[in-house]
């Protein structure tokens, strides 16, 4: 019955909402606060395109021939639980998100369906903080060490991204961290709810003279909604930018994160979750099944306006990363794993004209090296046992690439681009126990990319792209072998997956307060790379490709003002993915559809803020049928989730005081916030948590 209602009022809100839609929106998200004596004057949305910081050509978000979404402070900051990444990304079309509150295998994202076999971590899409990338060369990265206290804003590219982020395919997620107030302020928070939830934060800014910075420091501790899931971190993130002159900047990042705890409850099969959806695997917690992790991160970014027409831009970042893993079953069940992940990126943007046509023009040079020294150990129920694996796995990258937009008239621009990637992945074999498994391979790629903007009217452009991505393995997939014969060196029959992208859109503000975005798309892919469990080993992921699979797809997405203060926001997502050819042992999956991905998303959200510093947020998200394997033959039936939330930022002379609180899955729905895709034995799923309360209070002090 609560389905049905669900539905009805999802139903309802959209409809109702679209009767005011002309003359109405919201799209730039970035909340502006203008204090008069300590007071709030005004709270507002501003609505105008907006400049996309990751872009290597300076533009706006209209002027981009791609599929760009932007999200602001108040999916980030106001009222938020601040959990998990996926709390923001709600709003973006063509995004879909799940594993949120397992934190042992951390979030997992897609988009436009590349992403979602990631078993652990964000994989097929690049993840930059300021524009620094978290992602490794060989295309993993994970989220742990930012906190999304920390994070003002985002931007997502959605679609092929290969010819301007390199080894990526379903785009770009730029998260941005709060710029350094002018002038000093304290500020301290304190969050709880169900489930054992407790975050506590402090964050401090200030400028002095050429120098400002901002600090933001958490501890973060949960013991979960089912059995064997509790985890435990500490966040600390850093920024401080040193003008220089008038011309110049210098921006240097810190990031520092332990987190001692993160249990693996596991999945379970479909019985097990009719008869307790809290409980946890048994074997998991036999094994005591989760990770530790610590990183240590430092990052530069050094600006130049050379002259007028010269923009230069370079950066260095430098990563080390300890992690142990508990997986559960004995033989190589327990992984330890040092990483070292440095690299930099020099760029020029020049603008000018050439037979009196303007132009844009970006080129650059990229590098990243990896070092990746993978132990593995048997697991006896929690204790180390004998060592099985010690492989050292290097994955070294250059790019090359350039961007040429070129600016025809008022109407219409063109964009040319084209990056050259050489990838070089060695492992060297430490146990030889079994034989020598070292070996090497050479990784190299060229993709182009070509679109063009047209102008219909003032704000309101069409665009179109064609582009090509790679992904390759990572050097996780690669060293998990499923032949019983090596269990060192990289599995030689896991190859790099191409995909060929199409794709035309229609975005812009059809008055200054409705913006919508549409994008329709299709991408052929080959040799796409699937995960799968082994019979004898059921717990540890495999990798194997797919013969070719083809995307069908459209996106629409909508921000409206509906009056003073009232805001409303919509995402619709319809995905056509199906393999072509793909066969393996366990049968014919050719014309399947694509698994853990629904063929339809829907997300809608009304937003109101006060002058007085009330503010509530209602959010409805409606995800459709999933398959959790190859076969089809298993189905994660629709469901409905509705949260609300609601804030109060009260101001005393240089004193704010912000209580919240947060309701998160309003009617209970019983829906699974995880499938593990080909997992042996039917267990695909990981069941969400039903209704919960949070709250919360932040002070500041200017």
């Amino acid at each position: 019955m609560y389905a049905h209602q669900i539905n009805f009022a999802l139903i309802s809100f959209i409809f109702f909402g679209a009767l005011n839609l002309f003359g109405q929106s919201e799209q730039s998200n970035e909340m502006k606060e203008i204090h008069s004596d300590g007071q709030i004057d005004t709270l507002y949305f501003e609505f105008k395109p907006i400049h996309v910081t990751a872009y290597p050509l300076n533009n706006t978000n209209l002027n981009v021939p791609l599929a760009v979404s932007s999200i602001g402070k108040k999916h980030f900051q106001y009222g938020q639980k601040q959990s998990a990444l996926n709390e923001a990304l709600l709003s973006v079309p063509g995004l879909f998100a799940m594993n949120a509150e397992n934190f042992s295998q951390d979030l997992r994202v897609a988009i436009r369906g590349f992403g979602a076999r990631a078993p652990f971590g964000i994989r097929g899409i690049r993840i930059l903080v300021d524009g620094i990338p978290e992602t490794t060369p060989d295309g993993q990265a994970q989220v742990d060490n930012i906190d999304l206290g920390f994070i003002s804003r985002a931007e997502v590219f959605r679609g092929s991204s290969s010819a301007l982020f390199g080894n990526a395919s379903g785009g770009m997620i730029n998260l941005i961290s709060e710029l350094p107030s002018h002038t000093s302020f304290y500020e301290a928070g304190l969050t709880a709810g169900q489930f054992g939830y407790q975050k506590v934060q402090f964050k401090t800014s200030n400028t002095i003279k050429n120098l400002s910075y901002v600090v933001h420091a958490s501890h973060n501790q949960n013991i979960g909604y089912r059995k064997h899931s509790n985890m435990k971190n500490y966040i600390l993130n850093g920024k401080a930018q040193l003008k220089i002159d008038p011309l110049s900047s210098i921006r240097f990042h810190v990031s520092v994160a332990n987190s001692p705890t993160a249990n693996d409850p596991g999945s379970l099969n479909i019985d097990q979750v009719k008869a307790d959806p809290r409980q946890a695997r048994d074997v998991n917690v036999k094994y005591q099944a989760g990770e530790s992790v610590s990183q240590n991160r430092l990052s530069m970014v050094y600006e130049r306006q050379v002259i007028p027409q010269f923009h230069f831009e370079g950066n260095l970042h430098f990563t080390n990363r300890e992690f142990a893993n508990k997986l559960p079953f004995k033989g190589g069940g327990q992984v330890k794993l040092s990483r070292i992940f440095w690299g930099g990126r020099l760029m020029l943007i020049n603008s000018g004209s050439l037979l009196k046509i303007p132009y844009h023009l970006s080129f650059g040079l990229e590098i990243g090296d990896q070092d990746d020294k993978r132990r593995r150990f048997d697991n006896l129920e929690g204790t180390k046992g004998d060592k099985t694996f010690d492989q050292l796995e290097q994955f070294q990258n250059i790019g090359a690439f350039i961007q040429q937009e070129w600016i025809f008239n008022k109407s219409f621009r063109a964009t040319f681009g084209i990056r050259s990637d050489i990838n070089k992945l060695k492992a060297t074999d430490r146990y030889l126990n079994d034989g020598d498994g070292t070996g090497k391979q050479t990784l190299n790629n060229v993709n182009p990319l070509i679109g063009f903007v047209y102008s219909i009217r003032k704000n309101i452009n069409l665009y179109g792209n064609y582009s090509t991505h790679f992904e390759t393995p990572t050097l996780n997939e690669l060293s998990n072998n499923p032949d019983p014969s090596s269990s060192g060196g990289f599995n030689p029959g896991l190859n790099p997956q191409y995909a060929k992208n199409v794709e035309l859109g229609l975005k812009g503000f059809f008055n200054e307060n409705l913006f919508i975005e549409m994008a329709a798309f299709n991408i052929d892919a080959l040799d796409e790379i699937i995960p799968f469990e082994l019979p004898n080993i059921p717990g540890r992921t495999f990798y194997r490709n797919a013969g070719t699979s083809f995307r069908k797809g459209f996106e629409f997405g909508l921000n409206s003002r509906l009056s003073k203060g009232l805001q409303m926001s919509m995402a619709y997502t319809y995905s056509d993915f199906s393999y072509g050819a793909y066969q393996t042992k366990s049968g014919v999956f050719d014309g399947n559809s694509l698994p853990v991905i629904p063929k339809m998303l829907l997300y809608g959200e009304l937003s109101y803020f006060h002058i007085s510093g009330i503010y509530g947020m209602i959010q409805l998200q409606y995800t459709g049928d999933i398959y959790a394997d190859d076969a089809n033959t298993v189905k994660d039936n629709a469901y409905q989730l509705m949260h609300m939330r609601f804030g109060y930022k009260k101001y005393y002379s240089n004193l704010m005081i912000e209580p919240f609180i947060g309701l998160n899955n309003l009617f209970n729905t019983s829906y699974n916030s995880n499938i593990r895709m080909n997992a042996w034995g039917g267990r695909y799923f990981e069941p969400g948590s039903g209704f919960n309360i949070y709250g919360g209070v932040s002070i500041r002090f200017e």
